[in-house]
């Protein structure tokens, strides 16, 4: 796909009004001391092992997952079994993440669970 020069024109000219513009700023530091700490989310037992909350009062998360992958030496091929009968290798993988949400609601408790996965 080709850029058309009106649009590349048009880029030009508002980097060129911009550029002027902020210059004309003034520079501020940034002091690391100003930034807000963050908090470790709290466990949350009464859910099980690897329950965490992020927020206090919010819902308690695990998440958890794998990965695996695999790699063998090249052998040969048989005869007739590939294109042009070079050796292969073995080379795969395969992921898996699940995320696990719960909270109370005033019904009652309300669960909201996904495992996202490829290969295996």
């Amino acid at each position: 796909m080709r850029t058309s020069p009106m649009i590349l024109a048009a880029v030009a000219l508002v980097a060129g009004l911009a550029a002027p513009l902020l210059a004309a700023l003034p520079a501020h530091a940034l002091d690391v001391r100003d930034l807000p700490i963050a908090r470790a989310p709290e466990a949350c037992p009464h859910e099980g092992p690897g329950f965490v909350r992020f927020s206090p009062g919010g819902p308690c998360t695990r998440i958890s997952g794998r990965v695996r992958a695999e790699a063998g030496t090249p052998v040969p091929a048989r005869p007739g079994a590939g294109l042009d009968g070079a050796a292969r290798g073995v080379v795969s993988g395969a992921g898996r993440v699940a995320i696990d949400t719960r909270t109370q609601t005033e019904y009652g408790p309300a669960r909201a669970y996904i495992r996202l996965g490829t290969g295996r």
